[in-house]
């Protein structure tokens, strides 16, 4: 039995744990913790700060361990169980998240924080009219909860309705009109004309003195955008650089050279002397990669092959990215591809693993993935999965480059996309790794131009289809009749017929963004 003075140590324990917490300062979290969780073992947020500390720094397995541990002995806990939940998520065991949220659920229905979490999973799972039921109950429980209104905005969003979202939106800024990502999310679907009273607004609050970084990079960019639509290309660079320029600062320990640079090279590395077998395969296959660097046309590209009956769009998934982007720097792991042969059951373990996964999203049709840095991984997936069709969407790089520079992308993604020197590093990284890939796998990976896509549609997308051996359908030409859901920052334009007003766009702005002339 605890001593009232250790009672005492570990209210006030706790209070501090909270707040490290609070500061991200995980690692004190976990060292912490786990000395209170030594003196007394039945204590449930025990078990869930140091769980959720693993989960943000990126320990996923160190953190079920923990959860698990907290389950055994509090096997009806609905917050232990809601948080395997959205821990199994985050590893890509939908269906093992789904059963852990459906307990939590049943032993306590009404807990908003789990119908959220299980709504962005149903959101995953493209299950959409699922998510938004889920969301509207947990929105009826608590009309308040900001996370929750962006995530139910942003839903209506990747099924285009996007008068509900902005309904949504409006209801969302009224209730915390000091959160600007609203105004970022209307904007992206949202016209702007000369005088736009939503215009004038933003504005109005990045005069702010006391603005955050993040609301002033929210703004910033959807700012530029409403100067874009007007036309006022010099006005929308200008917030393009406040926006990115304050969204680099937020990387404090970003390091190209180490996590990018490195990368491509130890990559290369592995390949250089893997021999892939060129026999071409007539069969359908269970994969179709498209790659590229980002904004370079692969939402078009997805939503035209999605349109065939055989192909589940399944859009951006983080499954290569998950199992690779740290394995890679693992010397053990990376010595296995020096000797395929003799690790050949490892290699199958890894296949499995990895097919499962992706057959989460639908065990009987072809699963599209659209991420489009899944470049990097393309030996990876000709040697795990040699019938895998890849298709490689190339663009104008300047128009890329600057579509690119005009948008903030999900989470801590892609941190040298706010910094132009490092952005031009990043594209010539790029460049270089493909033509690697081309080399080793002659006729192995489809050129998809997006100039030739928007120009001759007609002519580019059978031959597409044609390169995935399926056989031709009409619907394929009118990408706009397809439901499948669009959740990338292309979610406006992805919804309209093939336009051409982008092309050569980077022109309007080379005068006022100094590294489009540099690329």
């Amino acid at each position: 039995m605890l001593k009232k003075t250790d009672i005492a140590f570990i209210r006030s324990e706790m209070e501090k744990i909270k707040k490290f917490f609070a500061v991200q300062q995980y690692e004190t979290v976990i060292e912490k913790t786990k000395k209170l969780l030594k003196k007394d073992k039945a204590q449930v947020p025990f078990y869930n700060y140091i769980g959720l500390s693993y989960k943000q720094l990126g320990k996923l397995e160190e953190a079920a361990q923990i959860f698990k541990k907290g389950l055994k002995m509090f096997p009806n806990n609905d917050s232990l169980l809601g948080n395997m939940g959205s821990l199994y998520r985050a590893m890509d065991r939908l269906t093992d998240s789904e059963n852990y949220f459906k307990r939590a659920l049943e032993i306590n229905p009404n807990k908003v924080s789990t119908l959220v979490n299980y709504g962005n999973l149903k959101r995953d799972q493209n299950k959409i009219n699922d998510a938004i039921a889920i969301y509207e109950k947990a929105r009826k429980l608590d009309q308040n909860l900001e996370i929750l209104l962006i995530n139910l905005a942003g839903t209506y969003q990747v099924i285009g309705e996007f008068e509900k979202s902005k309904e949504v939106l409006k209801d969302l800024s009224q209730r915390h009109p000091q959160n600007s990502l609203p105004d970022k999310l209307y904007s992206s679907i949202h016209k702007y004309e000369a005088n736009d009273s939503h215009q004038l607004k933003m504005l109005e609050k990045l005069d702010d003195n006391n603005i955050s970084n993040e609301n002033k990079v929210a703004l910033s960019f959807a700012i530029a955008k409403s100067f874009a639509d007007q036309k006022d290309y010099k006005n929308s660079a200008k917030h393009f650089l406040i926006g990115n320029e304050t969204k680099y600062k937020m990387f404090i320990n970003y390091d190209f050279n180490k996590i990018e640079k490195e990368r491509f090279q130890i990559i290369k590395n592995i390949f250089e002397n893997i021999e892939f077998s060129n026999e071409k395969s007539s069969e359908k296959p269970s994969l179709i990669f498209i790659v590229g660097l980002p904004r370079s046309g692969t939402t078009l590209t997805h939503q035209i092959i999605s349109s065939h009956s055989e192909v589940y769009g399944a859009g951006e998934l983080t499954i290569l990215n998950n199992y690779f982007i740290k394995k890679i720097f693992d010397k053990d792991f990376v010595d296995l591809f020096t000797d395929t042969q003799k690790n050949t059951e490892y290699l199958k373990k890894i296949f499995n693993d990895l097919l499962n996964s992706f057959k989460e999203y639908d065990k009987d049709k072809i699963i599209l993935d659209k991420s489009p840095l899944n470049f990097e991984w393309i030996g990876f997936i000709k040697l795990l999965f040699p019938n895998a069709k890849i298709i490689h969407c190339s663009r104008n790089l300047k128009d890329t480059a600057l579509s690119i520079y005009k948008n903030v992308f999900d989470g801590s993604s892609f941190p040298w996309s706010y910094n132009q020197d490092q952005l031009i590093k990043f594209t010539n990284l790029y460049k270089d790794l493909m033509e690697f890939w081309n080399l080793k796998l002659p006729n192995e990976i489809y050129e998809c131009s997006y100039e030739n896509l928007v120009n001759n549609p007609s002519e580019e997308i059978p031959k597409m289809i044609e390169f995935c051996n399926l056989n031709w359908e009409e619907n394929c030409l009118d990408h706009t009749k397809n439901k499948t859901v669009i959740k990338t920052v292309s979610i406006a334009q992805a919804r309209k017929p093939i336009y051409k007003s982008s092309v050569n766009l980077s022109d309007e702005y080379k005068k006022y963004l100094n590294f489009l002339n540099e690329l």
